[in-house]
């Protein structure tokens, strides 16, 4: 064995490195374009995970992820639904641990004008319930990060939400 061939993947490490979201998905609706399953995956895991970080998801949350599928995605109603709904459950059962399998296909998949798209929903979707607290604007900038976007883009999608920043009431 030569010293590369530690780094390269096998095709069971590559599906072990999906998340069991998509794996979900990929069951459920079996017949769609992967790249587009891929997307709407990992763009419902983001939602759903900043829906979750206060362990709780709010009524105008769940709406809001469906509605952002629907925009995301030319999913039918009925298909949208079942996304979130797996979205969600998915979340609660593992409460983030997944974040990078999120982010990583979103890097291939999406230009930096698209993967700043998912920023502004996320930050939108924290809005929903009338205030983006420190936790959801944090673990926001971690998926900033991981989405590989400049600082700016974190600020600039930040801004679009500025009266429901909990950190700026006080002021």
């Amino acid at each position: 064995m030569k010293f590369w061939d530690i780094f390269k993947t096998s095709k069971r490490e590559t599906t072990s490195q999906t998340s069991r979201l998509h794996q979900r998905l990929s069951t459920l609706l079996p017949d769609k374009n992967e790249d587009e399953l891929i997307k709407s995956a990992c763009v419902a895991g983001l939602l759903a995970r900043v829906a979750y970080i206060d362990f709780d998801i709010h009524k105008n949350e769940k709406e809001f992820i469906k509605k952002s599928l629907k925009a995301w995605t030319n999913f039918k109603e009925k298909e949208v639904e079942a996304i979130s709904k797996v979205a969600i459950e998915e979340i609660k059962d593992l409460a983030g641990l997944e974040n990078h399998l999120y982010c990583h296909p979103l890097n291939k998949l999406m230009d930096n004008d698209e993967k700043y798209g998912v920023v502004e929903s996320l930050f939108a979707m924290a809005a929903s319930d009338h205030e983006v607290t420190g936790n959801e604007s944090e673990e926001i900038r971690l998926i900033n990060k991981g989405l590989r976007l400049e600082h700016k883009h974190f600020i600039s999608a930040r801004a679009t939400v500025l009266e429901k920043l909990v950190a700026l009431k006080d002021f």
